[in-house]
């Protein structure tokens, strides 16, 4: 059952004017209860409570505001500190303005939610998690402000999956542009872990919400399909949607480095790679200094894939110097492939060590299963293989990749197990391409790994 969270002040009419959108009606009839004069001190101090809660909704816009509110309900009533919801909302707003200070202690919904809040803007984002309350014990309109939250904090986690869906969560609960929004962003996390027919689907719902939104919703929505369409194999229909987000970007706050971005691997996927480097270049100039990181990596990823591997180096050289960069593990494991396929052996294996003091990056073990195998050393070489494809998701790239090294290596080193050698053959065939020169190669592993299983049976 759904736990009431009423203030002592908010009737259920304002809570679901703020759920429905209707800021301006709730807006004044919390102002009007603010000004009432009430018998006791404590409710006076509740009511501006309610309006600092109010305000908090929109963030470092309002700070001010909030600030003025939480101040006038502790000079009307001197205990205002007690309360849970004015002591949460004091923390939310010293941490929004990057004061480190410690949560408070509290048991209700409706102010764990404050301090979950706060802790999110001072990026304690595991202990935001921890102290986030089951979002169906809060009013509506906090429930989608909570699944938001949460879907920020899974993703600043990297947990894509539980991420979106936190967004759908809150979709389902919003109305109007805070639906649309939601949607929106579930459709971009599913996108980035290539479920394009999920975040296909979510699209379709936001349609019909682009009437309520700003330009640059639109804008997104485009742009998101656009990578759709590129997902599912369909450059020229992507280059349409990417024209008309571009167009709807000049038209309103001005051109993004993303959509460029997407333009690029439009042109990269219908085999244009001139065409391609021009839109990285776009982007570039498009991009603020916060986001050329991101664009210099997914630019040098091209130039590795397409065999500038000068450019690729200097690109992701600069990209693994940001110590700031969230992907930086993987961007050193990028640029050791740079230096690997250059010659430089010293740099390639530096760049790999350092990436796994990150993280477990597959792509750094694969260059050290790489350096190894060159030199003949089969265990070091299966043993960063084998780590690679336990770190990878079977059937991904990096996994194709180290299992056919997998097979290879126990293939050279005289086949200790055959039965590993078929078995892992015989999973790797229906990832490759029919093109694919290692589909033969595999077969011929597997069939000489059941000739030697078979007669080791005989002889036993």
């Amino acid at each position: 059952m759904r736990r009431a969270c009423y203030a002592l002040g908010v009737t259920p009419r304002i809570e679901e004017w703020l759920h429905q959108g209707e800021y301006d009606r709730a807006y004044d009839a919390l102002v009007a209860a603010a000004e009432r004069r009430f018998t006791t001190a404590a409710r006076a101090a509740e009511a501006l409570v309610d309006l600092a809660e109010f305000y908090s909704l929109y963030g470092e816009a309002e700070a001010e505001a909030w600030r003025a509110a939480l101040d006038e309900a502790e000079a009307r009533w001197s205990a205002a500190a007690r309360n849970e919801r004015y002591a949460a909302l004091r923390f939310e707003l010293e941490a929004l303005a990057g004061q480190a200070v410690e949560p408070p202690q509290v048991e209700q919904p409706r102010a764990a939610y404050h301090v979950a809040q706060g802790l999110a803007y001072l990026g304690r984002m595991e202990a935001a998690l921890a102290a986030l309350p089951d979002p169906e014990a809060l009013p509506p309109f906090l429930e989608a402000r909570a699944w938001a939250l949460s879907g920020r904090v899974h993703e600043s986690l990297g947990r894509l999956d539980d991420a979106a869906r936190a967004h759908e969560r809150a979709a389902g609960r919003s109305y109007g542009k805070e639906r649309l929004w939601s949607l929106l962003d579930a459709a971009a996390l599913w996108l980035e872990t290539e479920a394009a027919e999920r975040a296909q689907a979510l699209l379709v719902e936001a349609e019909p919400l682009l009437g309520e939104g700003e330009l640059s919703d639109r804008a997104t929505y485009r742009y998101l399909r656009a990578r759709v369409e590129l997902l599912l194999g369909n450059p020229e229909r992507a280059a349409e949607e990417i024209v008309q987000a571009e167009g709807l970007e000049a038209a309103g706050a001005g051109l993004s480095h993303g959509t460029a971005m997407v333009r690029a691997q439009v042109h990269q996927q219908s085999g244009r790679l001139e065409a391609a480097r021009a839109a990285y270049q776009d982007a570039e100039k498009r991009a603020a200094a916060g986001d050329l990181p991101f664009v210099w990596h997914e630019w040098g990823l091209f130039e590795l894939d397409h065999g500038d591997l000068i450019r690729a180096e200097a690109l992701l050289r600069k990209v693994a110097s940001d110590e700031a960069y969230p992907h930086r593990a993987h961007a050193l494991a990028d640029l050791a492939e740079a230096y690997y396929r250059l010659g430089d052996g010293a740099a390639a294996d530096d760049a790999a060590r350092r990436a796994l003091e990150l993280g477990t990056v597959p792509a750094a073990h694969l260059i050290l299963g790489n350096r190894a195998y060159d030199v003949g050393a089969w265990d070091e070489a299966l043993a960063h293989y084998r780590a690679a494809a336990a770190a990878a998701r079977e059937g991904d790239r990096d996994w194709v990749t180290a299992t056919e090294m997998i097979v290879d290596v126990l293939a050279q080193s005289g086949y200790p197990n055959p039965a590993e050698v078929a078995e892992l053959a015989e999973r790797l065939l229906p990832y490759l391409p029919p093109s694919d020169e290692w589909r033969e190669t595999l077969r011929g592993y597997a069939d000489r790994a059941r000739e030697l299983a078979l007669k080791g049976r005989l002889l036993n």
